[in-house]
Parts: structure tokens; C-alpha cells; sequence
């Protein structure tokens, strides 16, 4: 499993509130908070798929899915938070 830092930035993004992103809603916290991945929304959560580090939610009110962190994401990014903390100690 490979994935770029924007990638990776992204999925923090996401991992931040439990909700089901849709790429114009992910699109547009990007550009408020100036985090690479602006317009390119939809490749990234594409790629962040097929590395199974994000799920697609299908629901009836809504023809598009909506995205939301995996539990492999979940545990990439605690992983990471804990080598980061170790670190800073």
C-alpha cells in the first residue's frame, strides 16, 4: 500500500468528522483550509478506494455515493498518530 501525502492529507480530512463526504463538500473544505488536493478530489478518493483506505455509501435518496474512511484508513491513520507522538516524547 502506497499512498501520497495529499492523499494522506485528504484522508485526515475525512477522518475528521463522521459523516459520508461528497466530492463537492471534501472539494470545498480543501480550498478553505488551503490543503493540496483542490479540484483533484475525485482521482484521490478514487485512489484512496482502491487502496481500500476509504468506502463508498450508497443510500436511496441519493443516485451518487458518498465517501467515508475505511476501517483500514482508521487504522493507518492511528498507527501513524502513534508513531508521531512516540516520536515527539
Amino acid at each position: 500500500m502506497k499512498i501520497t501525502n495529499t492523499e494522506f492529507n485528504v484522508l485526515k480530512v475525512m477522518a475528521e468528522k463522521d459523516i459520508d463526504w461528497t466530492w463537492m463538500i471534501l472539494d470545498r473544505t480543501l480550498a478553505t483550509r488551503g490543503i493540496p488536493g483542490f479540484s483533484n478530489v475525485a482521482n484521490i478518493v478514487t485512489n484512496l478506494m482502491n487502496e481500500g483506505m476509504v468506502d463508498a455509501v450508497y443510500n436511496e435518496n441519493s443516485s451518487r455515493p458518498r465517501y467515508r474512511v475505511s476501517e483500514q484508513g482508521h487504522q493507518l491513520l492511528g498507527q501513524i498518530n502513534g508513531v508521531t507522538r512516540h516520536n515527539d516524547i
